[in-house]
């Protein structure tokens, strides 16, 4: 496969998260770099190309720096890279090359080996480099693209031949919990518009999938819910899932998590809702908001979400109309606050009877212990990093409270 027949394919999987693997020497690019499908037709977004990814410019970019494992195409820009080093060499200010050095990073020895050949050319590649950088990657313009495209292309260089583990695919009935949300899955910001579901976590949630039986009633029951819109759509599983565990370690008596919303916000459209979490001891401490404790449950998962990691504040605002959609479809309820007290969020009564009839308990007790389990260790960890960190800060405080009191 060329690198010009590879654009296309590459250009998909960072686009929608996969792409076809119909050519078989996309292998010779791919291979620890994205997962292979189980039925070996497709390859699948990496959590190693995400993170390259938000080092770039863009999707172009990141095409660039797979498309720079082709070893003509990499030897073509490292001797034009060369040039440009040596043009830098050659002013009178050496912070020029130094800074082009610095944003090499690990690609600059690779550079260094090519100074023999440097120059300036044009390579055999020409239309490739004005579909991803614009220009020629010769031209002056393509520099800064070129040298972050050398410097990502060194990183995924490490990693090239060690194969990732194959995805199998998505159950859509979502009663597979586990199997879905497996490591190195991707999931779908909220609304994310994907054109298929196979590989990838959706990020759908307003609607019912289209398997819901024609005959069901316009206000489903409980299990309902449970069945043809919580499970097969991962978001408002997930939240679920939060509650659920937020039920069952209240029930213990011994520590727990809160859902608080703080006051003036509006419960169905909250700008962001509190996580408080206790210990054995009791004592409750705020550790962040929804969004935050989302993030560490995908982190201990090892699911990255896609397209991109949004800010904790952005995750928030996404998670606000899912929050509504619960309250709408009771799955959680809101419960307001007394005097002096925030209003907080729980699993219904309905909904929570519901987990623990017969299909409730298969799909979120017995396929689901990993998610059950990163969520309880994921909200525990979070209130042990603020302690720790609350610790750490207690000296500064107390240094600053000091230094308060000796003013005159």
């Amino acid at each position: 496969m060329t690198p010009n027949s590879a654009l296309k394919a590459l250009r998909a999987l960072f686009g929608t998260g996969t792409c076809p693997a119909a050519d078989p020497a996309l292998a010779d690019l791919l291979t620890g770099l994205a997962h292979p499908s189980a039925d070996g037709a497709h390859w699948v977004l990496s959590r190693r190309l995400l993170a390259m990814r938000d080092a770039l410019a863009d999707n172009d970019e990141a095409v660039a720096a797979v498309l720079a494992g082709d070893e003509p195409l990499w030897d073509a820009w490292l001797r034009i890279l060369a040039a440009r080093c040596r043009e830098a060499g050659q002013l009178a200010d050496p912070v020029a090359l130094v800074l082009l050095v610095s944003r090499l990073g690990a690609a600059a020895a690779s550079v260094e080996a090519a100074l023999d050949g440097a120059t300036l050319a044009p390579t055999d590649s020409t239309g490739l480099e004005r579909e991803l950088f614009g220009a020629g990657a010769e031209q002056a313009r393509s520099t800064p693209a070129l040298v972050r495209v050398a410097a990502a292309q060194a990183r995924l260089a490490r990693w090239r031949g060690d194969a990732l583990p194959a995805l199998a695919p998505v159950d859509r009935t979502g009663t597979e919990v586990d199997a879905n949300w497996c490591p190195g899955r991707l999931l779908a910001l909220p609304d994310a518009l994907l054109p298929a579901d196979d590989w990838l976590l959706h990020g759908r949630w307003q609607q019912a999938p289209a398997d819901t039986p024609a005959d069901a009633p316009a206000k489903p029951s409980a299990l309902g819910v449970l069945q043809h819109w919580v499970l097969p759509n991962p978001w408002p599983l997930l939240l679920a899932m939060i509650g659920l565990v937020q039920d069952a370690w209240a029930a213990e008596g011994r520590g727990g998590l809160l859902l608080e919303l703080p006051r003036g916000q509006n419960p169905q459209a909250p700008a962001e809702v509190q996580v408080l979490v206790a210990l054995t001891e009791g004592d409750e401490r705020l550790c962040g908001t929804l969004g935050g404790l989302v993030l560490a449950v995908l982190a201990r998962l090892d699911i990255a979400l896609f397209p991109r990691r949004p800010p904790e504040r952005e995750l928030n605002a996404l998670l606000a109309p899912v929050v509504g959609a619960l309250l709408r479809r009771r799955v959680w309820a809101f419960h307001e606050g007394l005097a002096h007290q925030q209003g907080q969020y729980r699993l219904s009564g309905d909904f929570s009877d519901a987990c623990y009839r017969s299909a409730g308990v298969l799909a979120l007790g017995r396929n689901a212990r990993r998610l059950r389990g990163a969520v309880r260790t994921a909200a525990q960890q979070w209130r042990l990093d603020t302690d720790r960190r609350d610790l750490d800060d207690e000296p500064v405080r107390a240094a600053a409270g000091m230094a308060t009191m000796r003013t005159p």
